[in-house]
């Protein structure tokens, strides 16, 4: 067991929650958006007027969910395993939080302007770098007991990304657009709970 085991699995499951409170506060405060239409990151766009609260708290996110995967990072070493994939996803949180700091989507939630295309691209990186993680972790979990099943798991998790991606991109600039984002977030941040759940519960 890893010091503060616990502690790191909490962080994680705490980053999930507060992640999707951003967007179920917004769809009840902010006048006009549209959970179909409307994505998460126009919350937190320039001139957004609930702005500040989301950044912060999607600050807050990306903070928990970086100290939750440095204790993953951790727990798997403890038991021997390889910690690429642990690694991959951390680096892609770190990366993360530079889009609610310095690059929140242009005027209007348009991906226009420095800022409003680095958060594009930024986006589209870390959804890569998360993928590469899922699948470092579906290859390297086989070799770790304590985690059987979870290699599977995290199979199953990149096929739903991948699948539901395509549609989100099919999607881009449409009517049902924030629509197929929470389905991409549903099944990120599934992933993410589980396994902060696992590191929380194996401590015990």
């Amino acid at each position: 067991m890893v010091k503060y085991q616990k502690i790191y699995g909490i962080c994680g499951m705490l980053s999930v929650i507060i992640f999707n409170l951003i967007w179920i506060i917004g769809g009840i405060i902010q006048p006009g958006y549209n959970h179909i239409i409307n994505d998460v990151s126009s919350l937190m766009a320039l001139g957004a007027p609930n702005r500040i609260l989301f950044s912060i708290m999607n600050i807050i996110n990306f903070i928990l969910a970086i100290m939750f995967l440095i204790g993953l990072v951790l727990v798997i070493k403890e038991l021997e395993g390889p910690i690429v994939g642990p690694v991959i996803l951390l680096v892609g949180q770190i990366l993360g939080i530079t889009v609610p700091i310095f690059f929140p989507l242009n005027y209007g939630g348009e991906p226009t302007g420095f800022t409003g295309i680095t958060h594009f691209i930024i986006v589209m990186i870390t959804g890569f770098i998360a993928l590469a993680g899922m699948i470092a972790m579906w290859r390297g979990l086989r070799k770790v007991d304590q985690w059987k099943g979870y290699d599977i798991y995290s199979l199953i998790t990149v096929v739903l990304t991948l699948i539901f991606t395509m549609i989100l991109v099919i999607a881009a600039g449409g009517p049902i657009m924030g629509l197929a984002e929470r389905f991409v977030i549903i099944i990120n941040g599934q992933y993410t709970f589980v396994l902060a759940f696992k590191t929380y519960s194996s401590s015990e």
